[in-house]
């Protein structure tokens, strides 16, 4: 074997709305780079993770969940896909026609199964569920895993990495991610709405980061919350500014929890009609379309 060669590859992580696919990711990498919601579909684009376990290296991709009905051309060039199932609706999940359009999609990749939130089920139950899962032929590995508590990852690390293929390491040591500083901080934002604004308003909000900067010792950011009806705007502001104040504390923390650093953070409100319905707007703000 060549000199320099070590296990390096694409690891995709796919699944329904809230079955903890952004959860596994931050556990694999141990920081928040994929921002936890309690509402389905939070993720709204690939968001990327490499971690080098050992002198192996894993770029993972957390995805749309499949009721986006995403474009799954990415499964050709990814090594190994986790699917992600949540335990209590195992059984029903498999039957979903969504998952199972995905599986037909990646019948040429090794899939590994990580039934999430496995702490729901009694310890001595959870063989079972393997056991099932197994009977089914479809997974070269079946991990029951619980994210928030660090349970099972090891296990699903290690059943990851024995379908990775050895080769050149395909990035630098210190690259933790291939999407922009930017664009996680705007997800970073666009999360914290939906744990304040009504559901329909939230999920009709882009957020636009304009600037990172560094200022008098923080870091400095500027960003345009962007809603889809003039309506909404005074929404967002709240009376005298409330609500905009409680949308940047908020997203203040978050993002100098991801980031380290100390944040000020500079929001604004800005209208353009029914942008959700464009999808040169929809590009623009970075949705998948």
């Amino acid at each position: 074997m060549p000199s320099g060669m070590i296990p390096s590859g694409y690891a995709l992580v796919a699944g329904l709305s809230n079955t903890g696919k952004s959860s596994l990711l931050n556990a694999f990498t141990e920081n928040n780079i994929s921002p936890v919601a309690l509402q389905p579909a939070s993720t709204r684009m690939p968001i990327t993770a490499i971690c080098t376990p050992g002198n192996a290296q894993i770029c993972f991709v957390d995805t749309p969940p499949l009721e986006n009905r995403y474009a799954w051309s990415i499964i050709d060039w990814v090594d190994v896909i986790v699917l992600v199932i949540d335990i209590r609706t195992f059984d029903r999940d498999l039957e979903n026609p969504l998952v199972k359009h995905f599986l037909r999609c990646a019948n040429r990749k090794p899939v590994v199964l990580a039934l999430c939130k496995s702490d729901f089920v009694k310890s001595e139950h959870r063989a079972a569920f393997v056991t099932r899962a197994r009977y089914t032929n479809q997974f070269t590995g079946i991990v029951p895993v619980t994210p928030m508590l660090g349970e099972g990852i090891a296990e699903l690390m290690d059943a990851v990495l024995q379908n990775i293929p050895m080769r050149n390491r395909l990035f630098p040591r210190n690259i933790n991610t291939l999407n922009s500083k930017r664009f996680l901080i705007s997800e970073q934002i666009r999360t914290q709405l939906f744990s304040i604004l009504p559901l329909e308003v939230a999920g009709e909000t882009a957020v636009q980061v304009e600037e990172t900067s560094q200022r008098d010792g923080k870091l400095y950011i500027r960003a345009n919350l962007i809603v889809s009806r003039a309506s909404s705007k005074g929404m967002l502001i709240g009376r005298k500014g409330q609500t905009l104040e409680q949308i940047n504390k908020l997203s203040s923390k978050a993002i100098a929890e991801f980031t380290g650093e100390k944040c000020r953070l500079d929001l604004w409100v800005k209208v353009r009609e029914a942008w959700t319905e464009n999808k040169t707007d929809m590009l623009e703000f970075g949705y998948v379309c």
